[in-house]
């Protein structure tokens, strides 16, 4: 305890003790996460991962689980809010998702999907 004591002093005379408190406290938001599953289905795929506004396009953040037979899923928990995303295939596919009920032009001549948490 006493060495973490010390190491924060320093840190926040290097730093500055108001940045080093801000993130300390950081508030955390209050509002109910809401479970979200995503499915994707690809009998060839090895790795099939989800990335969106999220997890920062994150490719190597959120992989979902291979179920067998194709089926892969995954399931989130996000505030309520909109959220554009895609699946990554095997590290090289990004893919909008199929099963999505709205998408948005993703800038480079394909689409990503929207799913609204409510």
């Amino acid at each position: 305890m006493l060495v973490v004591a010390v190491v924060a002093f320093f840190v926040g005379k290097f730093y500055g003790q108001k940045e080093i408190e801000e993130e300390l406290y950081e508030e955390k938001s209050c509002v109910p996460k809401k479970s979200v599953v995503f499915e994707h289905q690809d009998k060839n795929a090895k790795k099939v991962v989800l990335t969106g506004d999220f997890n920062n396009w994150d490719i190597n953040s959120d992989q979902l689980f291979d179920l067998g037979d194709g089926n892969w899923s995954i399931t989130m928990f996000l505030e309520p809010g909109r959220y554009e995303y895609k699946f990554v295939v095997d590290d090289t596919e990004w893919i909008a998702d199929p099963l999505a009920k709205e998408f948005v032009d993703d800038g480079y001549g394909g689409k990503r999907s929207v799913v609204v948490v409510q």
